[in-house]
């Protein structure tokens, strides 16, 4: 392990140590969520499943003003010591979340004159669990920042398993949308509480508290802004273009691509803390030859995928055979790893002004995009605007990072 360091330029006992930890609690919860994904697909119409993402993404807009920079925010700060910062940051983010059940408050009005009585009543279960579902969600960040990954994944795997459960019950039983909601909502808002006072009864935040961190967490939320929109966009356009069959199949298309980017996504997860701690100097000089490195692993992902897809979907999901066209297409995404790396190490040493220009740049590239190629083509067009914005993510990215 310690001599395969001189060939990766990584810390690979830090990696395997605490990316262990991570993997093993994503293997569960992706496998739960995977058996989710299957009874969607093979007990519920294409037509609802299409409501039901298109509701979580506009859901997901409406949470823009819990401040979910605050997340990462909570990390660094706790991962420098200044551990009180956590319950500032869980109190800050459950008052701005009630300005998102107010505006769901009104998003559920227009449907009720729309006439849609179940997406009104989706949209007042969303306002009335909105601050917790978002809010309950800091534990994870506070741990994150402990470097207790296993306490982490541990409460995280838990909330995963039993809320999964509850939702193939409730697709059992029934196949209301207002019902699937509820269930989804409830579960996950009241176990993420649940645990964030559990981890501050076991794991007591001592109250050293940084001002800064605050402030530094809503720039980073306001720098998100358009970033959460472009994230969301897609399944909105197609389905008020295309209808909620086909926003279903390119749900399903992008399904498996979140299970391949999984250990991609460990490893940003447990370099934050790492990084927060090292010197400009250093990330500029070991980050690039890491990414290199990385890219080897990504082709080699990619190219496996785009032979086992046809067989995935066939066992899995035959419902939607359809997906595996765009799903082949979607693997390409993997390559914004070594992007979102860099901006990583941006958000490390809190390159405010760099991150304001990366996050409002590309994502106005990416929703330009999406609104002219989607009406003409789409859910290529969809995929083409996203593959597109990630050519231009790579040069304006790498151009900042190498001003650090």
């Amino acid at each position: 392990m310690v001599k395969s360091q001189k060939y990766t330029g990584t810390d690979n006992i830090y990696i395997a140590k605490y990316g262990s930890y991570l993997m093993a609690g994503n293997i569960i919860s992706y496998v739960a969520a995977f058996l989710l994904s299957v009874a969607f697909a093979r007990l519920l119409p294409k037509e609802t499943y299409g409501e039901y993402r298109y509701i979580l993404s506009i859901m997901s807009i409406l949470a823009i003003p819990s401040l979910e920079g605050i997340n990462m925010a909570i990390t660094q700060a706790v991962a420098k010591g200044f551990e009180g910062t956590f319950l500032s940051g869980f109190k800050t983010k459950l008052k701005w979340s009630l300005l998102g059940s107010i505006a769901s408050i009104g998003v559920a009005v227009y449907f009720w004159i729309q006439k849609n009585a179940d997406f009104t009543l989706s949209f007042l279960i969303v306002a009335i669990f909105l601050p917790l579902f978002k809010s309950g969600e800091l534990y994870q960040f506070y741990l994150n920042g402990k470097k207790l990954f296993g306490k982490r994944v541990t409460y995280t795997t838990i909330i995963q398993i039993l809320s999964t459960s509850a939702m193939i019950l409730a697709l059992f039983l029934t196949k209301r949308l207002i019902v699937l909601i509820l269930v989804y909502l409830f579960c996950y808002s009241i176990l993420r509480i649940f645990f964030l006072f559990w981890t501050t009864k076991k794991i007591k935040p001592n109250e050293k508290n940084d001002p800064e961190t605050i402030k530094y967490g809503k720039h980073l939320s306001f720098i998100n802004v358009i970033g959460l929109i472009s994230q969301q966009i897609d399944n909105i356009l197609l389905f008020h273009f295309v209808g909620p069959a086909k926003l279903a199949i390119y749900s399903f298309a992008a399904l498996p691509i979140e299970y391949v980017r999984t250990p991609f996504q460990i490893i940003q997860e447990i370099s934050l803390p790492k990084l927060s701690v090292r010197t400009e100097a250093e990330i500029k000089k070991t980050l690039p030859q890491k990414l290199l490195t990385s890219i080897l692993f990504i082709v080699l992902g990619i190219i496996t995928y785009v032979v086992i897809a046809p067989y995935f979907f066939k066992i899995f999901y035959p419902e939607y055979l359809e997906s595996v066209f765009y799903s082949r297409m979607l693997a390409f995404t993997l390559f914004v790893f070594p992007m979102s790396m860099m901006a990583l190490s941006l958000q490390a040493k809190m390159k405010t002004k760099e991150l304001y220009k990366i996050s409002i740049f590309l994502p106005i590239i990416k929703i330009i995009s999406l609104v002219v190629l989607t009406p003409l083509y789409g859910i290529m067009g969809v995929v083409i605007a996203i593959l597109l914005s990630q050519v231009f993510q790579f040069f304006i990215t790498w151009y900042f990072f190498k001003k650090i």
